[in-house]
């Protein structure tokens, strides 16, 4: 039984935690509209799918928080990348941007969703 409350107990910090960066995230002028709305989805499925797990509640709000960070860089970089291609070589670069960044954003969000629960397999193991 109070495995399950703790479960639910992380969740719940977890979900509140994701509402107060996707608030931040939507605040900031210094972000785009594109990475806000990747960064969102990425909070809700890391927090639905990494909290209920074991481990420590420390350990997933830190990778929560490094997730964030390769987001905002990813996007960053990838947004102005796409900016110097459509500059240089006309309007076709800006919609292909349009049709591969939901794809493109997917390779980061799956690849840290798997390194992370590795770190928590492993904090796990140790007995941390």
């Amino acid at each position: 039984m109070k495995e399950n409350t703790l479960k639910i107990d992380h969740l719940t910090v977890g979900f509140f935690a994701g509402a107060v960066v996707s608030y931040m995230l939507l605040s900031s002028s210094f972000i785009g509209n594109e990475s806000a709305f990747m960064l969102i989805i990425f909070n809700f499925l890391f927090i639905l799918l990494t909290f209920p797990l074991g481990g420590k509640l420390t350990m997933k709000l830190l990778m929560l928080l490094i997730g964030n960070i390769i987001g905002l860089l990813w996007n960053s970089l990838f947004s102005s990348f796409t900016h110097i291609l459509a500059y240089h070589f006309g309007e076709i670069f800006s919609n292909l941007y349009i049709i591969t960044n939901p794809f493109l954003n997917l390779v980061w969000i799956v690849s840290f969703w798997s390194i992370t629960l590795t770190a928590l397999a492993k904090s796990e193991k140790r007995g941390t």
